[in-house]
Parts: C-alpha cells; structure tokens; sequence
C-alpha cells in the first residue's frame, strides 16, 4: 500500500543538511525529532534503491556500495507519467508512487533505503569570495554574500557550502573561494513526500553533477584522461543538457541548457504524427547524424548543431576563465548520446575528442544483467556510491 501523507507545510519542517568534505558533496534529508527517521544507514553491506526522475523517463536501480564495491543487481527504465516531474520538480506525486510502486513490486525490489537524485534550473550554484571565517561563522557569511548575488528569499532555499581554497586579495586579506548550492526546499519536500509514500526510508537526496563526480572517480582509470586535466561529462537529456566540467576529481564548473531529446521529437511529431514510442525509437534507430542522404538526417543535424553550439559556447566561456586548465576530452551519456554518429559528429565540431560511456567494467552487474548500455543509468548508479 502507498502511505499518502505529507510533511508540515512550515518551512522548518524540512532541511537538507550538509554531508560533505572537499571531494564529494551530499545533500542529505535531516528531519524534526517527532518525525521517525532513521538518518544514517549501519555500516555493513546494506541494498538501496534509487530513483532519477526525468520529465520523460524514469531510472531506478538497486545495488549496493560496500567496501569500494559497487554492485548492481536491478536497473529498470520507464516512461515517466506526462507532467509529472517537471524541470526537476515533482508535479504529480500520488500518479508517480502508484507507477513507481507497482514496478518495485513486478520487479520484485525489496530494499527499504530510498535515494532520490535530481537536477533542475532551479537549484542555484554559485562560487563566490567571502572573508576567511571560522566554520560556525561561514553560514552567516554566505548567507550575506549570496543576498548580494541573487535577488531570492533564502527562507525557501536550503544552502549548501564547500571551501574550494584559499587565497589572498589585492591588499593581501585572507579569503575563502567557496562553491554555494542553493537548492529549493520545495524541491526536497516533495522527494521526501514520495519516498515516504513508496514506503522507504529517505536517506540521501543527490545532485545530479555530484553523482556523476562519484562515479568519474570510482572509474577514473576506464576513462584514460589525467585527473589533472579537466574533462567535460555531459547528460544528453530529453528536456536539458548538463554541461558538468570537472578537475582534480572534483566539480570545476556546471551550466544547464535547456534543450534536449525533446526537439528531435517535436520535429519528428510534426513530420509524421508519431506517437512518443515511435518517435523515440525513430530518434535512435532511424537517423544517423554522418549519413547525408535523408530529410530526417538533415533536420537533426541542425538541432544538434544548435545543442553543440551552445555547448562550445560553455566550453570556451570556461577556457577563457582557466587560462591554464587543459580541457581536451569530452565524456557524453544519457538519451540523445545515443543519436548514431553523435559523438564523432561533435568531435569533428567542436575540435575535441567526444567519447560516450557504453558500459562500466568495474561495476559489478547481478541478475538482471541484459547487455545493454548503462548510460542512461550513470547519474542513478553515481547516486548509489556513499562516501
């Protein structure tokens, strides 16, 4: 059965409280003492499932991380219900938890530990210099400074902050380069809510470049490229493209472009009245980005020389920023990373070597272990590492 109850609308009722160090960042559910909670998982071998809820598909996994193992023995993809997550959002919650609960159940899932991972427009990420403080002192601190920056009221907003250095300003005063996350408690709320409503227990809300970040360093040595160096991981979704850049085994850099999948769709839609499922497969297995000889193939080259575009323009806005910073490798995944040719096309534009992930040969895949390619499940797996 779905438990359908809600959190107090006070705006306290909910925090997300900050699990991280200078690695890895985790946003993690810290609720009121009258509500049971259990807030850490034991340290011994425990199963997880976790959800990456997209406004066209809906990515679950259930695996475990023990002992810098990380093993998966479900991963399942659905269409997520229309409008019912929308820029990160979840719109129709009741809709999702009786889809969601019915695939747990034909899949026979029984983990009791749920992991939401999201992004959205909306979750603000900023680096700023602030004064060198004391810890206890910085979340004043920043709370000024991000005032300063951003015209939003920081009552609705849970705020997040990792020192990235130290460095020294123009008269020589010590100050803290810090990377602020300012993410909606509406947002949190409503992951909360669903878990509940699943019946799980809410253990970490995740962000989607910070999922990533785990999952680049637990592989690190598959993608052949220096940590030293910075890389470009970019998700290919259907509604956005997110532009993550990382360096030193850390996020160096993010921008969301609103663009995506959804394009090709509309376009072929408008073509040839398809439905969703029709369109989609025609999107993967019907247009080939190299191939010159076809109205479909023309049409899509445009929109992806739109997506690229915008993606260069990132690119080189952060060269210009890092002067020093060599960024000669570009990692792609998720839905439209699948577009035949893709990859070759968008090295051949942009001047940069552009590779998909297709597998991962240092996870550990158990029983339902198919063959297939496991990009579109690299955040929802990323999310699954716990360190």
């Amino acid at each position: 059965m779905i438990k359908r109850e809600s959190l107090d609308e006070n705006k306290n009722s909910l925090n997300i409280k900050e699990l991280m160090n200078m690695d890895i960042k985790d946003l993690k559910f810290n609720l009121p003492q009258n509500i049971n909670f259990n807030k850490v998982i034991p340290e011994k071998k425990k199963k997880v499932v976790a959800f990456d809820l997209g406004s066209s598909t809906i990515k679950i996994v259930q695996g475990t991380y023990y002992k810098n193992e990380l093993t998966i023995d479900k991963y399942i993809k659905i269409p997520s219900p229309k409008d019912a997550v929308i820029d990160g959002e979840i719109k129709k919650d009741d809709e999702l938890a009786i889809r969601i609960s019915e695939i747990l159940k034909s899949n026979n899932i029984k983990a009791k530990h749920g992991i939401c991972t999201t992004n959205s427009t909306l979750i603000i990420n900023r680096e700023i210099l602030i004064p060198k403080v004391e810890e206890e002192e910085m979340d004043t601190v920043v709370r000024y400074e991000i005032q300063q920056y951003l015209p939003i009221n920081l009552d609705d907003y849970v705020i997040q902050v990792t020192v990235l250095n130290e460095e020294k300003d123009m008269n020589g005063s010590d100050k803290l380069n810090v990377r602020v996350i300012a993410f909606p408690d509406k947002i949190a709320k409503g992951y909360y809510n669903l878990l509940k409503k699943l019946e799980l227990e809410p253990y970490t809300l995740d962000v989607n470049y910070n999922a990533v970040n785990k999952l680049v360093n637990y592989i690190e040595n598959e993608l052949e490229y220096n940590s030293n160096d910075a890389v470009a991981f970019i998700d290919m979704g259907a509604s956005f493209i997110t532009v993550n850049i990382y360096k030193d085994k850390k996020l160096d850099f993010t921008r969301i472009i609103k663009a995506g999948g959804n394009d090709i769709n509309d376009y072929l839609y408008n073509l040839y009245h398809r439905n969703f499922e029709e369109c989609e497969n025609f999107k993967i297995n019907g247009i080939d980005l190299l191939n010159l000889n076809s109205q479909e193939n023309d049409s899509a080259r445009e929109i992806a020389d739109e997506w690229i575009d915008k993606i260069e323009k990132i690119i080189q806005f952060y060269r210009n920023k890092n002067m020093n910073t060599n960024l000669e490798k570009i990692i792609i995944f998720g839905g439209c990373s699948k577009l035949k040719g893709f990859d070759k096309y968008m090295s051949e534009k942009i001047g940069i070597q552009t590779r998909r992930i297709k597998e991962v040969s240092k996870m550990t895949f158990k029983s339902n272990d198919d063959g297939e390619p496991i990009d579109d499940f690299i955040n929802v797996i990323g999310s699954v590492i716990r360190l």
